[in-house]
């Protein structure tokens, strides 16, 4: 399967798109039109997001983001990640898509991601 980012809502993605397209990882949006489209759907219809797409792109403000890895190799996630932290990059989540989450929309993925966060500051909060 080839490797692929879902990007949603995030701010400046042309340079999240650059780094991943030096790897050869497909990148695509989720727009407010996918959102009861499941995770799987629109990670099999992404073609690609040519970077002055990109440029043109406005996130909606105040609106949390998220960028999920979809069949993307631990080395390149490494990388990615690596660039995302080095680079501040203003993303509120990070997920990988798997058999349980595939089946979601990104409803129901930014819910999960909210709690997961809530218990991981409760826990570290101790």
């Amino acid at each position: 399967m080839l490797e692929k980012i879902l990007l949603y809502n995030v701010k400046n993605p042309q340079h999240i798109i650059k780094a991943a397209s030096n790897m050869r990882i497909i990148s695509g949006f989720i727009n407010e039109s996918d959102t009861d489209r499941t995770l799987a759907e629109i990670a099999t219809d992404v073609r690609g997001i040519s970077l002055s797409d990109a440029e043109k792109y406005q996130p909606q403000e105040n609106k949390e983001s998220l960028v999920i890895f979809c069949d993307v190799t631990d080395k390149h996630m490494d990388k990615l990640l690596f660039e995302m932290r080095q680079k501040s990059f203003d993303v509120s989540f990070k997920a990988v898509l798997t058999d349980t989450n595939r089946k979601w929309n990104i409803k129901q993925m930014l819910v999960e991601m909210r709690r997961e966060k809530f218990e991981y500051m409760r826990r570290n909060m101790k």
